[in-house]
């Protein structure tokens, strides 16, 4: 498991989120001065979002079933639902993989639990700090103040110092205000790699191999159905927020799963699950992006040479037409390109 991260370490994470983030859905070049936002507890909203219209769950397996999202990215329309939420279904109760990005998303989950269900909500996991997989635990504890909802310690303290705030402020802009009424509320119980939960006949278990597509991701396997929760290390059809990927981090991470667990069906946070060919897409766009990089550094090449090979490579143009967030692949090369000069020292 990765370390635990300085105040100097979680107030550059909290900078970065903050430049994705404008530079994402307000088109505020990446370069550009960041102005502190307002923390929530000065910040009024001025009223409650609509309800969630019900997402009616899906079954994948003996014990898994997902509420699919809405769309890629963050919109009024979709009222900010863009991640999936994952329920798996034990003799104990249900457990939620990533509750959301609103109370009035985990309050849509809570309604189609006792729908479909009718059994408690007995835990829940968050994957990582990025606010589409959290922001929905206000619903959960609302409903249950001492339900465990785990993380990783660190995005625990990220999101308890400024990324919370941060990330909730910045969905209200993209939804125009439909996720109104939502409090930052983190998670409240670390986990740690290899660690186990039996909920009866079912057990769950924690991967983390340090920074991939966050400083902070978890993954969670539900052992007896052989499937993986990835969050948002692999998706589909989507690549989004390079600011915080370290692309070795990834190839590592990704490597761990092809060696050990390359036959899970493999769920991530955005599109639908898949087999080894999802795995094996992620695996070709991010290797593609990081060894022209690389190479590009080595040969003393400049970024814009390294986006054309990157460009040129046919391990990444096949996603050119198919993939949401492809068209920023220039900043996916920048990110790449920079974490290959630091690599030399």
């Amino acid at each position: 498991m990765s370390q635990q991260f300085s105040q100097d370490q979680q107030d550059q994470m909290v900078d970065r989120v903050r430049r994705d983030l404008m530079k994402r859905f307000f088109g505020i070049a990446a370069g550009a001065a960041v102005l502190p936002l307002a923390s929530t507890a000065t910040w009024a909203m001025p009223k409650r979002g609509a309800k969630v219209p019900d997402v009616k769950p899906v079954k994948l397996t003996d014990h898994i079933w997902v509420l699919y999202a809405r769309g890629a990215w963050p919109t009024p329309e979709n009222q900010g639902f863009f991640a999936n939420i994952y329920l798996v279904d034990t003799p104990k109760g249900i457990v939620v993989l990533d509750t959301g990005t609103s109370v009035q998303i985990g309050e849509m989950a809570i309604r189609m639990i006792k729908q479909h269900f009718n059994k408690p909500i007995i835990a829940a996991f968050n994957s990582h700090y990025h606010g589409d997989h959290w922001l929905g635990n206000h619903a959960f504890i609302e409903a249950n103040p001492s339900l465990p909802i785990y993380a990783h310690p660190d995005a625990i303290t990220a999101i308890t110092n400024a990324v919370g705030d941060d990330w909730l402020n910045q969905m209200h802009k993209a939804t125009n205000g439909a996720v109104d009424g939502t409090k930052v509320t983190a998670p409240n119980t670390g986990v740690k790699n290899g660690q186990t939960f039996q909920y009866g006949d079912v057990t769950l278990k924690v991967h983390s191999y340090g920074p991939a597509h966050s400083p902070v991701d978890i993954m969670v396997e539900v052992v007896e159905d052989k499937a993986l929760y990835v969050g948002d290390i692999i998706m589909d059809h989507r690549i989004g927020n390079p600011s915080e990927t370290s692309f070795q981090g990834y190839i590592k991470t990704l490597g761990v799963i092809r060696d050990g667990m390359s036959d899970r069906l493999l769920m991530p946070g955005h599109g639908k699950p898949g087999h080894e060919k999802l795995l094996k897409n992620y695996e070709d766009i991010m290797h593609g992006i990081y060894d022209n990089a690389a190479k590009a550094v080595e040969e003393g090449m400049t970024i814009a040479e390294a986006k054309q090979m990157v460009l040129a490579d046919p391990r990444v143009s096949q996603f050119k037409d198919n993939t949401e967030g492809f068209d920023e692949i220039g900043k996916f090369v920048s990110f790449a390109y920079t974490e290959a000069e630091q690599s030399l020292f």
